[in-house]
């Protein structure tokens, strides 16, 4: 059973295990492992540059080669690691090909969002200038949003829930694609109701597509706020979903307080036990409140532009910030998907082990290697995550992202097993720890083909 991620106040990841009822399949414990238990041959410096001589040749990979390949598969972040904006990284594209030839086991795993992964399936193909009959990256994507497809049926259908992120309708749609029948939008709050956002808004663009409330559900302008008598055709929301990095946060921040004050989810309505000092967070978020899921806490995220974006976790701690100000200082209580968060390397290693390639058995692993650019999710993520079956994760940082060396940090604050250039120089350092002979310049190298 997933635990509810509970942020304490001042700190930038800590939580507290709280159980949840949305999934149905996975298990959560704060496990913490250091890489020098992880008994892999890793490079005597972090800063270590792979430098392979340009005069090796690559010959075909024997037997031994192909056994070890097998027990192995890797994880690669997509943004700031294959590609940066629209420019691809240089090789990422060649190197994929050469493992997908080879029958290596591999997935995207991001905390990016808000669409289906068919699509961002057809938009990294675009970005990477591979043809979408090419199975290389159908199928593999992993998004922010992804185990939800796992959530518990029976809630997903009776449930009604908010959806909110950069893109609400399409990602309305996908949310119903997972089985969510029940989607509500800020545009069908704020359509069934003007009154709710008071102020000039999105609604000729982000906002401009909106549904009628389920079931003939209203917001009504003459509910009594603190009656527990609510009427029967009053919108109650189940689950607050954030799907990814908002767009409109002031009617989000809006909306998403107004149904953490209210009674059990009726919006319109406030609880009496909001400031109650006797009950557990002096009352707030303890009357049946809807629970707030999160897609991911990236507070950065990188593009072709030369300083790093905000991301979603901007728009959780700018939430966090309009909570603790409407509260004195309660704690906002929230559950997060995504990395670096246990469940979601969970659910990556679970389709990696199933993954069948050119056989039909269920092969099992040794190693995994985490290919990211971001310290605080892939690199700690992949630190932390120890698999029941003992396979061992693997991080490599890449300098293409988010994390840079600077004077203030010369060192990522969650250390990876290495620190290379780029995602071909990190294929090549894992592979030779795993006595794989390649060189980046045969990875990254278009007319030789993996035999």
């Amino acid at each position: 059973m997933l635990s509810r991620c509970r942020l304490i106040p001042g700190s930038q990841l800590g939580f507290v295990a709280q159980p949840s009822p949305a999934f149905s399949s996975f298990r959560v414990s704060a496990t913490r492992s250091s890489t020098s238990k992880r008994g892999f041959h890793v490079a005597s410096s972090l800063r270590e540059k792979i430098q392979s001589p340009s005069t090796v040749k690559q010959g075909a990979v024997n037997g031994d080669a192909h056994k070890a390949l097998s027990e192995i598969a890797f994880a690669f972040d997509i943004d700031g690691v294959l590609y940066q904006g629209s420019r691809p990284i240089p090789g990422a594209r060649e190197m994929l090909r050469k493992i997908r030839a080879h029958d290596a086991r591999y997935v995207f795993l991001t905390n990016g969002g808000g669409s289906h992964e068919d699509a961002k399936f057809r938009s990294l193909s675009k970005r990477l200038g591979m043809s979408e009959d090419e199975d290389v990256i159908r199928n593999r994507i992993i998004l922010s949003h992804t185990p939800m497809r796992g959530w518990d049926e029976q809630m997903k259908k009776q449930g009604t829930v908010l959806i909110t992120g950069s893109h609400p309708e399409t990602a309305r749609r996908v949310a119903n694609e997972y089985g969510f029948e029940r989607a509500v939008t800020p545009a069908d709050i704020i359509e069934a109701n003007d009154k709710v956002y008071p102020f000039d808004n999105l609604r000729e663009s982000l906002h401009k597509e909106s549904r009628p409330l389920p079931d003939g559900k209203i917001v009504s302008n003459t509910i009594d706020p603190y009656s527990k008598d609510v009427p029967a055709n009053a919108l109650k929301i189940d689950q607050i979903l954030v799907w990814n990095d908002p767009r409109d946060w002031s009617l989000d921040i809006q909306v998403i307080h107004d149904l953490l004050i209210s009674h059990r989810g009726y919006l319109g309505t406030i609880s009496d036990k909001n400031g109650n000092s006797s009950l557990p967070n002096n009352g707030w978020q303890q009357d049946g409140q809807p629970p707030i899921w999160i897609s991911n806490l990236d507070l950065l995220w990188k593009t072709e532009y030369p300083v790093n974006r905000f991301g979603t976790g901007a728009f959780v701690e700018a939430l966090k910030g309009v909570w603790a100000a409407s509260t004195g200082g309660a704690e906002l209580q929230f559950s997060a998907l995504g990395k670096p968060f246990r469940h979601t390397y969970q659910y990556a290693h679970d389709r990696l082990l199933n993954h069948r390639g050119q056989g039909d058995k269920k092969r099992p692993l040794k190693r995994v290697y985490m290919i990211g650019d971001n310290p605080e999710s892939d690199i700690r993520g992949a630190n932390e995550f120890a698999p029941d079956d003992g396979t061992q994760w693997i991080s490599i940082l890449v300098k293409t992202g988010v994390w840079k060396e600077t004077a203030a940090q010369r060192e990522p604050r969650y250390k990876p097993a290495v620190v290379v250039d780029d995602v071909v120089e990190a294929i090549a350092w894992a592979m030779r720890n795993e006595g794989v002979e390649v060189t980046r310049d045969w990875l990254a190298a278009s007319e030789e083909d993996w035999v």
